[in-house]
């Protein structure tokens, strides 16, 4: 089944709002075994939005259209399918009565601009839309099936769920002949992209039926595994096989799949070896804190963090002795180790990290220029390690990279520590 996308609207191509709901059709289409073959984006231009559907149309099985529904001027997506299509638009009873129960229920008079959205091509079949006002509308156009829906998220998802993918499912699961995947994305840190390439590379030949493919997620990277075979349990003995041999060769660098976000792998792992975590933060001020809190729960091993951005903070809530700001500057391993050891005690945890360094765009010494991070981890039985990083980048990704490698020398530690 060839499936494209297409979504509409002048705030998706002149960068005012970021296109959230193809990838997340495109990873709910993957778990069905569909790749997407194509997405296209469309400004609010008539001709342009024609010719983008006639297109799709006529090249795949299903389309699906996002935006252009509403009840303003700029919203003719429909419009622009009646002209494909060659019907006129209609007034459909069905919807016009969604919509005066929806403006009922809300206390508010139906305007006439809403009543647009009760104007669909002759021939479509509408249906209701549960978190929103314009419905969902389907058109079949020669081969291919069109399913339009609301551009606003919420709505999108909505319908998507409940009504577009149960069809496309059923009319796979009609094909007499199919082709089945399965999917598997690993999760990486630590590894550029271009390494984690060579490192699977010599996994290709051994595993035919499996398609190999890459992305960045800073700072992840992520391997992505699609195995295709003529029955369901081929594919999925094929994408265990290599998945087998990918996990080998990558090893610790793999820290989930899937859906497996970081923070919450390491904080169930912190969980599992009966320990708890503190962080003093300099340079990504607050960041990891944030990554970690960010998961429900995460007090039951995450205690608290300080942002000790300054050197009298350091000193004051960290403890760090003022003689070592003093001789090794606050940008230091000794001042990154003190950080560390500092605030696990006054946090009474089992462990506590510690980042500080040049983000930039200012700052930095000859020694340590911009993008150099000092990261430190201090836990029980074991000396305060330190490692210096240098990351380049604007300050954004220097952050970001740096609460990264801190977390991750404490994920690395826990692979190896006796566990509770």
């Amino acid at each position: 089944m060839r499936v494209e996308l297409l979504c509409t609207g002048d705030e998706l191509v002149t960068g005012l709002i970021t296109d959230t709901n193809s990838p997340y059709l495109e990873a709910r289409l993957f778990d069905l075994g569909v790749k997407v073959e194509r997405v296209v984006l469309v400004g609010d231009v008539r001709s342009d939005i024609v010719q983008a559907l006639r297109e799709a149309s006529s090249r795949a099985d299903v389309v699906v259209v996002s935006g252009g529904l509403g009840p303003t001027a700029d919203d003719f997506t429909l419009e622009c399918a009646a002209a494909v299509a060659g019907v006129p638009l209609e007034e459909d009873a069905r919807v016009l009565g969604w919509l005066r129960e929806r403006y009922a229920a809300r206390g508010v008079p139906i305007n006439p601009s809403a009543l647009r959205m009760a104007r669909i091509p002759q021939g479509a079949e509408p249906v209701r839309n549960p978190a929103g006002s314009a419905p969902l509308v389907m058109l079949t156009l020669g081969g291919c099936r069109l399913f339009f829906l609301p551009g606003v998220p919420r709505e999108y998802r909505a319908l998507l769920d409940g009504e577009v993918l149960p069809r496309i499912q059923q009319s796979l699961e009609s094909r007499s002949v199919r082709v089945f995947r399965a999917f598997r994305l690993l999760r990486t840190v630590g590894i550029p992209e271009s390494e984690l390439d060579l490192a699977v590379a010599p996994l290709v030949a051994s595993h035919p039926r499996v398609v190999f493919g890459f992305r960045t997620h800073a700072p992840e990277n992520h391997l992505k595994l699609m195995a295709e075979a003529p029955s369901q349990a081929e594919a999925d003995a094929a994408l265990a096989a290599v998945e087998a041999d990918s996990r080998r060769v990558l090893g610790a660098r793999v820290f989930g799949s899937d859906t497996e976000e970081y923070a919450p792998v390491l904080l169930r792992m912190l969980a599992r070896a009966g320990a708890t975590l503190s962080v003093a933060e300099s340079c990504t001020g607050g960041l990891i804190s944030q990554q970690l809190t960010a998961v429900a729960g995460a007090s039951a091993t995450f205690l608290g963090g300080a942002v000790v951005y300054t050197e009298k903070m350091k000193s004051a809530w960290v403890g760090v002795p003022p003689e070592v700001l003093e001789r090794h500057t606050a940008v230091s391993s000794q001042t990154a180790a003190a950080m560390a050891e500092g605030v696990r005690a006054a946090c009474g945890t089992t462990y506590g990290l510690s980042v500080t360094g040049y983000a930039g765009p200012g700052g930095g010494t000859p020694d340590d220029p911009v993008g150099t991070v000092y990261c430190a981890l201090a836990g029980p039985d074991m000396a305060t390690r330190c490692e210096r990083m240098s990351f380049s980048g604007d300050r954004e990704r220097v952050r970001l990279f740096a609460a990264s490698h801190t977390l991750e020398m404490l994920r690395q530690h826990l692979l190896t520590a006796p566990q509770s």
